[in-house]
């Protein structure tokens, strides 16, 4: 969510992806009923006629930070995650050549093939089930 008070940024022109989340945002004051209807479909007529951050402050200006409202978050450790992911099909690789020649290994070949199921669970445990990479609800 956008700090729509930050007089640093009010001169920023507005994307349409950003007038959207504030319209959500104002749907989210509406849902924990800090607005009226009325109230809403004014603010939301704002939102969507202002052309840069500073023309959404007094839509926002008695409204505090909604609970309901997903907020963008950086994780910890993301480098390391990230950098996880990009080696896991050269791991997978490698543990494949290396269990799959091995004679002693029960099956060889036959199931070394199971270490490319790696890559896609190194990529579900570091980003989480829901694809998102960076963000956390508040």
């Amino acid at each position: 969510m956008l700090d729509y008070s930050n007089p640093a940024t009010a001169p920023l022109r507005l994307s349409n992806g950003e007038r959207d989340d504030a319209i959500e945002t104002l749907r989210a004051h509406l849902a924990e009923g800090r607005l009226t209807n009325g109230e809403f479909e004014e603010r939301s007529n704002t939102v969507r006629a202002a052309s840069n951050r500073g023309d959404l402050a007094p839509a926002f200006a008695d409204l505090p930070t909604p609970t309901g409202v997903v907020v963008q978050a950086e994780r910890e450790g993301s480098r390391f995650g990230g950098t996880l992911v990009a080696l896991s099909p050269f791991i997978a690789l490698i543990m494949f050549f290396v269990t799959g020649a091995l004679t002693g290994f029960a099956g060889g070949w036959a199931y070394a093939w199971l270490w490319f199921l790696l890559i896609p669970i190194t990529a579900i445990v570091v980003y989480g089930p829901s694809g998102k990479r960076s963000s956390q609800h508040r």
